[in-house]
């Protein structure tokens, strides 16, 4: 099975792991993907992290991989403002999606003269930021979410709040809805490995654990996919376990 793939992208929270703990046969799911020649990428919705932090988690992990070869939706938030010209933008999220911006070379703004707003996932979203990103939402040209999942599985393999409880209350208030998500289910993603590896969608397969976000986003693509979850579906193939992934690729 997957005999044209030549990339495998996984995705990370609750597909490799749950918070600071790998998920049993993980690794060698991804070492059998390299060992049968397939190229592995690993992206996230994630963009409370940089993309240095993910980098640095998964090879704490003994996980193979290489700086490139990890994207989240904060990096792409940063590619898409670059590529679009996007200026005085204002940030409502973590300190950490600040600085990925920073080391993209994109500028950002304060709220007072901001004129496009991006929001992204921040364990410390309080009531005081959730009205600087309102005031902006109101006048921003535009409104750019690293992405709308609703909850995600750390520590323990429980579910936490995803990035969307940070984008809904901003869009409820500003009686306006985000003008572009950049992570999944959008492609965005899936967008910039196969323009950078030259490779059509079918030669790329999605691994992870959400339908919502994960195997829509192939789908929308048109990239084989597979699902970790004991739940079937017509348009994906589906395993209870990620070790299981072995046995479908040769």
């Amino acid at each position: 099975m997957f005999e044209d793939v030549k990339i495998v992208m996984f995705d990370l929270d609750g597909t490799i792991y749950y918070g600071s703990q790998i998920i049993d046969g993980a690794n060698d799911a991804i070492r059998h993907c390299r060992d049968h020649g397939r190229q592995v990428y690993f992206l996230t919705n994630n963009s409370t992290k940089t993309r240095q932090q993910i980098f640095d988690k998964l090879r704490g992990m003994d996980i193979d991989c290489t700086y490139d070869e990890v994207l989240t939706s904060g990096y792409v938030a940063a590619l898409y403002a670059q590529k679009e010209d996007l200026q005085d933008i204002y940030l409502c999220g973590s300190e950490n999606l600040v600085s990925e911006f920073a080391a993209c070379g994109v500028q950002t703004s304060d709220a007072e003269h901001a004129k496009n707003l991006f929001i992204g996932y921040d364990p410390d979203f309080t009531y005081e930021k959730m009205t600087e990103g309102v005031r902006v939402a109101l006048k921003a040209e535009a409104i750019i979410a690293c992405n709308k999942e609703r909850t995600y599985l750390g520590e323990g393999a429980q579910p936490f709040p995803g990035c969307g409880g940070m984008v809904a209350p901003i869009e409820w208030c500003a009686d306006r809805t985000s003008d572009y998500v950049i992570g999944k289910p959008n492609t965005l993603m899936l967008d910039i490995v196969c323009d950078q590896a030259g490779l059509e969608a079918n030669e790329i397969l999605m691994v992870g654990d959400t339908y919502e976000s994960d195997i829509l986003m192939a789908n929308k693509k048109g990239c084989p996919s597979v699902l970790i979850s004991p739940k079937m579906y017509s348009d994906t193939v589906s395993i209870e376990h990620i070790g299981d992934l072995v046995n479908l690729i040769g």
